[in-house]
């Protein structure tokens, strides 16, 4: 299936996705593909960048994900993941 987005991830992203299991990384690619099939997915909040920019913050079970859509180029920004201990 071709999503109608591509994401991309920040270095801290892939750090963090390269020390959790393998089910975890899983979990996490689901999750960023989930965001790039709906683009225009609302956060639970918003949180501003450095750069004043509006990211969406999200929680998808034990995770919280940051992102956002740059629509012109048909790509979402994946900035922060953050994993939840429950």
């Amino acid at each position: 299936m071709k999503l109608p987005y591509k994401y991309t991830v920040a270095d801290e992203v892939l750090g963090i996705f390269s020390s959790v299991s393998s089910a975890r990384r899983q979990r996490l690619l689901s999750i960023f593909s989930q965001i790039a099939a709906d683009p225009f997915l609302k956060g639970d909040t918003i949180q501003k960048d450095a750069t004043g920019r509006e990211c969406q913050v999200k929680r998808f079970g034990e995770w919280i994900v940051i992102y956002w859509a740059e629509h012109l180029a048909d790509q979402v920004h994946i900035v922060s993941v953050e994993r939840l201990r429950l």
